[in-house]
């Protein structure tokens, strides 16, 4: 079991947890479930909070004036990336 946690673990993106896991993972397997669920929920929230937050100030722009110049941005955009790339290489 530690050593199927140690390799799930390693390849995760949150490897600051993994410590936890493996300390839960020694004691039995329901302090492992409780741990997961506890970091699933933890998480779950976190993203919901944080997209909220994002949410309801991407809402303060005026979205409908860029809109209207989306070709000329899209052109920019296009011609920068040429003019970087030219010179990278």
């Amino acid at each position: 079991m530690i050593a199927s946690l140690s390799l799930a673990m390693f390849f995760s993106p949150c490897l600051e947890v993994e410590a936890y896991f493996l300390a839960a993972g020694v004691e039995n397997f329901w302090w492992t479930v409780l741990l997961s669920a506890i970091y699933f929920f933890v998480t779950l929230l976190g993203m919901v909070i944080w997209v909220t937050i994002a949410y309801h100030g991407l809402n303060k722009f005026n979205w409908h004036a860029l809109e209207h110049k989306a070709g000329i941005i899209a052109g920019v955009t296009l011609i920068a990336s040429g003019i970087i790339s030219f010179f990278l290489n």
